[in-house]
């Protein structure tokens, strides 16, 4: 059973002087039923070692330290850290982290469950994704930040935030979370996705060379693709007419005509490829010089 004083968020972070920080985007989700239902969808097991990023007071970790075999918590406010220390200091599966989740190491796990802070949601997923192991990831962002993780080729909201992303992993919906829910209550919603590696469906032959032309392209986003190509290729001293003779190679995966948000992966992939052979030839300067 959750003991019931913790869900009353206000006296808590009176009793551990804590003031949530607006500019951190730091707020607390109030409702245990919430919790368990993050927590649910990740469907973590006592063989799991799960990491939680931002620990807060609890009410997500409860819950976690309860299913599984090990918890590790990185909690970057020191006061938090010790309300967690108390709260749990009957747990012997649990290990608390007081640090940034941005420059401590991560360590191996099997799950990643977590209310992220807001202010470093791009930051601290890409991290996840490029240096911690894991199988399953249940992670909850602003709704706006999750559509984009979310969105489909042609939609407003697919951007080179979704590219880069779904690149590497597969991204579903699992529930929305109201406003309501939190303290300080936010001006926006929050959704809850759930991801895991991608392993099938088209790779490029060379991931730097994909992430490359991705955002040489994306810096012009409502372009269409030949134009978006002739202004990178430019900017990058290549001659524009170069664009032309990329295009051609596709075989008519793509014609130029395309807005730069219908570009599927499919098609980006194959992009890629044959910018890869530009750079071969010597066409193009190579990127992965410069590293």
């Amino acid at each position: 059973m959750i003991d019931l004083p913790w869900h009353d968020t206000r006296r808590m972070l009176r009793k551990y002087a804590v003031t949530p920080k607006k500019k951190m985007g730091q707020t607390f989700l109030t409702d245990a039923v919430v919790a368990r239902k993050i927590v649910e969808a990740a469907e973590v097991s006592e063989s799991d070692h799960v990491l939680e990023i931002g620990g807060g007071l609890g009410i997500l970790t409860v819950w976690l330290a309860q299913r599984a075999r090990k918890v590790t918590v990185i909690e970057i406010d020191s006061k938090l850290a010790r309300a967690l220390r108390e709260r749990f200091t009957d747990s012997n599966n649990l290990e608390i982290i007081q640090g940034d989740a941005l420059v401590v190491p991560l360590p191996e796990v099997d799950k990643v469950v977590a209310n992220l802070p807001y202010s470093i949601s791009s930051e601290i997923t890409f991290r996840l994704i490029d240096e911690c192991e894991f199988d399953v990831a249940v992670l909850m962002y602003q709704k706006e930040f999750a559509e984009r993780l979310l969105a489909k080729p042609g939609s407003r909201e697919y951007s080179r935030l979704s590219i880069d992303i779904q690149y590497k992993m597969v991204i579903e919906p699992v529930i929305l979370v109201p406003a309501n829910k939190f303290y300080p209550e936010p001006a926006v919603d929050s959704i809850v996705v759930k991801m895991h590696k991608r392993t099938e469906g088209p790779f490029a032959r060379d991931e730097r060379i994909f992430y490359w032309i991705v955002h040489g392209l994306f810096a012009y986003p409502n372009k269409h693709l030949r134009k978006a190509l002739r202004i990178w290729f430019k900017n990058i001293g290549v001659e524009k007419e170069q664009a032309d003779r990329l295009i051609t190679a596709t075989n008519g995966i793509v014609d130029g005509t395309e807005r730069l948000r219908s570009l599927s992966l499919g098609k980006l992939v194959r992009l890629a490829d044959e910018t890869l052979c530009l750079v071969e030839d010597g066409t193009l300067p190579d990127p992965r010089s410069e590293s």
